[in-house]
Order: structure tokens, then C-alpha cells, then sequence
């Protein structure tokens, strides 16, 4: 076998396991794992591949319960900006799912801490 044959032969065999990739979280803001100085307005979450956005919620540590977010589109897209409940200084557990066109789910949760020191953000005028 040659080595152009065998380069060939591996990105063959590789096709179906790129074909078979799922939506992934690509990006949040905040950041996963950050430390805000500012309790944020909104989240902002940026998907690998258009998907709906089907649940979100968001969990301060020690708080008995989630607060869902929302109202959410169902319209499939890669970009979402969904309005933040006013946050006070703690730590945070947004959870999401999301549904992609292939009818695949994917699900996960990011983290972020207001800081103690954290200012409320200024209203829009």
C-alpha cells in the first residue's frame, strides 16, 4: 500500500465519525468557569451548528431550586442571547439542551461566579 493509499484509506474511514458529529457548545458568555466583576445582563450562547434551544435554566449554588429562562425560540440557529434574571454575587449553573436539525440532543451545563464585588449591570435607557 502506498502511502497515498493509506492517507486515502484513513480520511475514508474517518468520514463517518465526522458525519456522526453532535452540536456542541461552542461558547458562552460568561465565559464556562469564569469570574464576572459584572452580574451579565444576558447569557450568550454559540452552538458548533444551527439547533433550538430547548430548555435552559439557571441555579445558584445553595438555591433549593433552578430559575428557567426564557421565553425560548424554537427556530434552529447557532447564536442565542437570552435575557439574565438579576444576579447577585455567588456562584452560577446555567444547564441547556438543545435539539440540532439531525434530531440529535445535546445537553450540558457551564458555570460562572459573580463576584463579591460585582455591580449590578445599568439599566438600557
Amino acid at each position: 500500500m502506498t502511502h497515498r493509499t493509506t492517507i486515502v484509506a484513513a480520511m475514508t474511514a474517518l468520514l463517518p465519525l465526522m458525519a456522526a458529529a453532535h452540536t456542541t457548545l461552542m461558547q458562552s458568555i460568561p465565559a464556562n468557569g469564569s469570574v464576572v466583576k459584572m452580574a451579565p445582563a444576558q447569557l450568550v450562547l454559540r452552538f458548533s451548528e444551527a439547533a433550538a434551544l430547548t430548555k435552559l435554566t439557571i441555579q445558584k449554588t445553595g438555591d433549593k431550586e433552578a430559575q428557567t429562562l426564557g421565553p425560548l425560540s424554537r427556530t434552529a440557529a447557532e447564536h442565542f442571547l437570552i435575557a439574565a434574571p438579576k444576579l447577585g454575587p455567588g456562584s452560577y449553573v446555567v444547564r441547556y439542551r438543545a435539539l440540532s436539525d439531525d434530531g440529535h440532543v445535546a445537553s450540558g451545563t457551564l458555570t460562572f461566579t459573580v463576584s463579591a464585588n460585582a455591580a449590578a449591570p445599568k439599566p438600557k435607557p
